[in-house]
C-alpha cells in the first residue's frame, strides 16, 4: 500500500498557491493620497517662492547695510545707513509719499512702523541735525543697530494713525 500511495502522490500535480495581491491597478485611496501629496508639494513650493520674493528686499538691504558697515569710512557711514533706511522704506511702501518725508515727519513714520520706537533720544537728535553738518561722525553703533532692527521688524501694514496725521496737517 505504501507503494501505491507513493505512486499516487508522485502522479498528482503540485499544489498551486494563489498569486499575491497586485499593486497595480491602484485602489482609489492610493490615487487620492498621491493627488493630495502632489498638491501639497506644489502648494509648499509656491508658498516658499512667494515668501522668498516678498522678503527679498529685507535680505538685500541687510546685506547692503553690512557691506556699508565693513567698507565705509567713519565720516560717511551714517549717511550710508540713513540712505539704506530710506531705500527700504520706499521699497516697502511704494504707494506712499515716503521719498518726500524728512525731519520729524520721517522719524514719526519710522517709529510707527515698529512695535517700539527705535529712533528717539540721541538718534533722533543726530538724524535731525546731521543733515545740516558738513561732516559728521558717528561715535557708536546705535544707528546701525536701529537701522538693522527697523529693516527686520518694520510692519508691512501702513498705520492709519500716520495717514491721519499727514492728511490732517498735524505734522
Amino acid at each position: 500500500m505504501s507503494g501505491s500511495l507513493q505512486s499516487k502522490l508522485l502522479s498528482s500535480e503540485d499544489i498551486i498557491t494563489p498569486q499575491g495581491v497586485s499593486l497595480w491597478p491602484l485602489a482609489f485611496g492610493w490615487w487620492a493620497l498621491i493627488l493630495v501629496s502632489i498638491l501639497a508639494i506644489v502648494a509648499v513650493i509656491i508658498f516658499y517662492r512667494q515668501y522668498k520674493k516678498k522678503w527679498a528686499y529685507r535680505r538685500e538691504a541687510l546685506a547692503l547695510l553690512n557691506k556699508y558697515r565693513k567698507s565705509s569710512s567713519t565720516s560717511d557711514i551714517a549717511i550710508k545707513y540713513l540712505e539704506c533706511l530710506k531705500r527700504v522704506a520706499i521699497t516697502a511702501y511704494p504707494n506712499k509719499n515716503i521719498d518726500s518725508l524728512h525731519g520729524e515727519a520721517w522719524l514719526i513714520f519710522l517709529n510707527q512702523q515698529t512695535p517700539k520706537p527705535l529712533f528717539n533720544g540721541e538718534l533722533e537728535t543726530f538724524i535731525l541735525t546731521s543733515q545740516y553738518k558738513k561732516i559728521f561722525t558717528l561715535q557708536n553703533e546705535n544707528l546701525y543697530t536701529a537701522v538693522e532692527s527697523w529693516i527686520k521688524k518694520h510692519s508691512k501694514i501702513y498705520p492709519a494713525k500716520y495717514n491721519q496725521s499727514i492728511e490732517g496737517g498735524k505734522i
